[in-house]
């Protein structure tokens, strides 16, 4: 079963720069056009991370949505964030894949289950589509390319990728 999520620029960029954009294929992907236009932005600087998302989106026939951004959004937020709030309000998709802390909190506010990058990645081990050495590993590569997050949180990732081990009935 595939879950309807809207999708910030952010979760693509990384997840490609691990080589790992297929863990959206469990995903119904929707994108805004605010989104794309950040990705080929990027291509116009010739970035290998935008050429593969151009191109996974290409393949899954995945058509960006323009979207009315919302009124009552806070200034502070990026267009791609606020897009993508939009977007799921206006469309009823409860799921939206940001990474942005601030964003989240909002999302969360409007009603939507916001899940970041390592979410994706905590979502692909739990459904056995990677095993808990490659999340761990991916989740440092994550970092090693420019992921940032709070340190406790990656440390709790961690923790509960570490207990799950103890506790997925293979140890």
């Amino acid at each position: 079963m595939h879950d309807a999520v809207v999708c910030n620029a952010s979760p693509l960029i990384f997840l490609a720069k691990i080589g790992k954009l297929e863990l959206l294929d469990f995903y119904f992907l929707h994108i805004p056009t605010h989104v794309e236009t950040e990705i080929l932005a990027g291509l116009k600087r010739n970035k290998e991370d935008a050429k593969q998302i151009l191109e996974y989106l290409r393949r899954r026939k995945i058509t960006p949505v323009k979207t009315h951004i919302l009124k009552d959004l806070p200034d502070s937020l990026g267009a791609g964030e606020k897009a993508v709030i939009s977007l799921a309000v206006q469309q009823r998709i409860y799921h939206v894949l940001i990474d942005e802390s601030k964003a989240r909190t909002v999302a969360r506010f409007k009603g939507l289950k916001p899940k970041g990058t390592l979410g994706v990645l905590w979502g692909a081990y739990k459904k056995g589509k990677i095993d808990k050495d490659e999340t761990e590993s991916l989740s440092f590569r994550l970092l090693e390319s420019g992921y940032r997050i709070k340190e406790e949180i990656f440390i709790e990732f961690l923790k509960r990728l570490k207990e799950s081990r103890n506790n997925d009935g293979r140890g």
